[in-house]
């Protein structure tokens, strides 16, 4: 109920208590902890299976730790990995950390070897440098760039964004066809649209008449910034235009934190990385959480 359907404990005490189940908020939340503690050998065997895959999607986002003293909660950070293979991967991942140092990613990722998918963040740039692994930057990251920009030529503006409509709509037809002729789409479709765009920004960045610190100019070098990679989508069956998959997953610890607003320690964080990641996953593979988790025996 709280990392499924977003429900604080102390709303899960009421509603046991309206059935005459009279549970105290400090009993339910030492439950929670010591279900995480006896899941985490399926949290490290699903970790594992992402770690092995050729694919993977990443993101962050903040998450506020109670600290015992302190008036104001301390920032931490959720990262989501997806992965297991296919265009659609199974799993979902939680790692709950500290802070957002890049180490807690390039540790993660340290012996991975495959396509990573991700924002721009100054961690994964790094990991972009290694020859293990292939990195493609979000496109619709670059596209929301443009998207907010309201100074600048619009003219332009416009039609770049008439040209990732392009992309996407023929990633539509792409994907919903076999890896062999995804690829054929991609390389016949979809490339040129992509070279042209790279040059247009690049022509329309080096006349330097948009000003220096504008959302446009942003746009701009935010494009020119990934260029080199973000069209390594075409030559790889099993990767994605954008980084949507991630972002995807972001969104129901994004409910649950307006909910139930913070973890109250480091463990309770990891705790609730461990039953985020079985549960998301479930309901991502259409599988009842609860029959799983009380399921004996099963992978």
């Amino acid at each position: 109920m709280k990392f499924g359907d977003h429900l604080p404990l102390y709303r899960i005490q009421e509603i046991l208590e309206r059935d005459q189940i009279t549970i105290s908020r400090q009993l339910l939340s030492h439950w929670v902890l010591t279900i995480g503690e006896n899941l985490i050998p399926l949290y490290n065997l699903m970790e594992k299976r992402i770690l092995k895959s050729n694919s993977i999607f990443v993101d962050e986002t903040p998450i506020n730790i109670l600290v015992k003293g302190k008036k104001k909660a301390h920032e931490g950070y959720m990262w989501v990995y997806r992965g297991g293979g296919s265009l659609d991967p199974p799993y979902t991942l939680y790692d709950f950390c500290m802070n957002r140092n890049h180490s807690n990613v390039i540790n993660k990722l340290k012996n991975y070897k495959g396509l990573l998918h991700s924002d721009k963040y100054g961690a994964y740039e790094t990991l972009s440098k290694k020859e293990e692994i292939i990195w493609q930057p979000c496109m619709a990251h670059a596209r929301r760039y443009f998207l907010e920009s309201q100074t600048g030529d619009q003219t332009f503006k416009n039609w770049v964004l008439k040209k990732i409509r392009y992309l996407y709509m023929f990633e539509r037809v792409a994907k919903a066809r076999s890896p062999k002729e995804r690829l054929k789409i991609r390389e016949e479709k979809e490339k040129p649209i992509l070279e042209e765009l790279t040059k247009k920004i690049k022509e329309k960045l080096l006349e330097g008449k948009a000003l220096p610190k504008s959302k446009y100019t942003k746009a701009l070098k935010y494009f020119i910034g990934v260029a080199n990679h973000i069209g390594n989508y075409l030559k790889h069956e099993e990767a994605h235009i954008d980084n949507n998959v991630a972002e995807k997953a972001i969104r129901p610890l994004v409910i649950g934190r307006k909910n139930w607003l913070f973890v109250g320690s480091e463990k309770g964080g990891e705790t609730a990385a461990t039953l985020l990641s079985l549960i998301q996953t479930c309901r991502h593979l259409k599988i009842n959480p609860r029959d799983y988790i009380e399921a004996p025996g099963r992978e």
